[in-house]
């Protein structure tokens, strides 16, 4: 899992990284808009201790964050100020779980992130025990979401 997130996202391709160019994206922008990414800094990290198997995904579910998007779906903040440009297409996404994501807006994945993280967390919190779901690729699959998004914002 680690190979792939490392093969489609050479330049973001450790925690440190990633963080790094979070914090870019965090100090240009101020407001709603850098309390969203800061939740979702917080959000990469976690799914680093998953990606890079330091932590047990079961240990991580309840810390994954959705307070300040919740808070600002219900005002008039539109998510697409983060970046109104479309996500572009690229070679390497071809044929991968995040081409449906090239022609969408930025408020679209956004949205997607977050949709999977509150269901990663509502399957924990109804039944914690649940064997039939693998946990490590849905936290896989979360991370190339957001790491997509930085991409799409740095770029």
């Amino acid at each position: 899992m680690i190979e792939t997130i490392n093969r489609l996202f050479s330049t973001l391709s450790s925690a440190a990284k990633t963080a790094k160019a979070l914090q870019k994206l965090i100090s240009d922008v101020d407001g709603d808009e850098r309390v969203l990414l800061e939740e979702i800094k917080e959000n990469a990290g976690l799914c680093w201790l998953v990606t890079q198997r330091e932590i047990e995904p079961n240990r991580i579910i309840q810390e994954l964050q959705t307070a300040e998007y919740d808070r600002i779906i219900k005002t008039d903040f539109d998510i697409n100020r983060l970046k109104r440009t479309k996500l572009k297409e690229s070679k390497r996404y071809k044929g991968t779980d995040l081409e449906v994501f090239i022609g969408k807006s930025t408020a679209d994945l956004v949205e997607n992130i977050y949709d999977r993280i509150k269901e990663l967390k509502r399957i924990h919190r109804i039944d914690p025990e649940i064997k039939r779901i693998r946990w490590q690729v849905r936290f896989s699959n979360l991370h190339k979401r957001i790491l997509l998004l930085l991409e799409h914002l740095k770029g």
